[in-house]
Formats: C-alpha cells, structure tokens, sequence
C-alpha cells in the first residue's frame, strides 16, 4: 500500500457516529463511535497524538499515537507510538510499541483472523468488553 492518505480528518473537526473506511485514513479529530475498516481491500488508519477515540477500532493496519477508550481489533500490524494511550483491551496477531505507550487493558495475541473475530463476537454479544463507557 502506498503512504498517499485517501482521507485526513482533521483537529477542528468532531464527529459522532460510525466510520467505516478503506484506503489511507489519517484521523487528527475527536471521534464518538468505532472505526471500521473494509477488510476486502488494503488499509492503514493513523490515529494522531492529538486524537481522542472513544468506540473500538476494527483495523487491517492501524498506527495509534492518540487516545483510544475501547477495544482495537487489529487484524494486520497495530503500531503504538510514546503517546498512545489505550483503554481498552488489545486484540492483534502484530505489534510494535514505543517507549511511552500506556495501556489499560490486556494484550491478546491472536495467531488468525478468525480467532480475532471470535473474541469480537463474544465481547459484543455478551458485553464483556472492558471498554470505558460514559
């Protein structure tokens, strides 16, 4: 995949509701609700430092160097920067992390797609996500 960003959204803009999204997606906002990649297609969302997420992230590819309150499903690579911080668990088949990065929540390595969706299945059906709620 290429590093052309398909769609920046940007530090003055708020938004509440559900995105779903494909391509290169450059997150500088505060956003209410999940992010949701398309997972037929290649994609890499970049959550900015000055971010703030409260919904899961659902990702092929993620870059987290914001806040994120919820759970991240990333079914690709997941890179936390030194100012991620995450309220939520973690579920992910890779991860780098930087020196810095603060989560409250468990890491779980998953070694499919399949073992991610399941672990998605249960939490949402169940509730038993530790994702902080208002």
């Amino acid at each position: 995949m290429g590093s052309k960003i398909n769609t920046l959204i940007g530090p003055d803009i708020s938004i509440i509701g559900e995105i779903k999204y494909e391509g290169v997606i450059h997150i500088e906002a505060s956003v209410e609700g999940s992010l949701i990649a398309n997972k037929e297609k290649d994609s890499k969302l970049y959550i900015n430092k000055t971010s703030f997420v409260r919904g899961s992230v659902d990702a092929l590819n993620v870059a987290i160097n914001g806040t994120v309150h919820g759970n991240v499903y990333a079914y690709g690579l997941i890179q936390l920067g030194a100012d991620a911080v995450i309220k939520g668990d973690i579920y992910y088949k890779s991860i780098e992390m930087e020196v810095g990065a603060k989560i409250d929540g468990r890491l779980v390595v998953c070694d499919s797609d399949e073992k991610i969706e399941l672990y998605k299945i249960d939490i949402e059906s169940k509730g038993n996500s530790t994702t902080i709620r208002k």
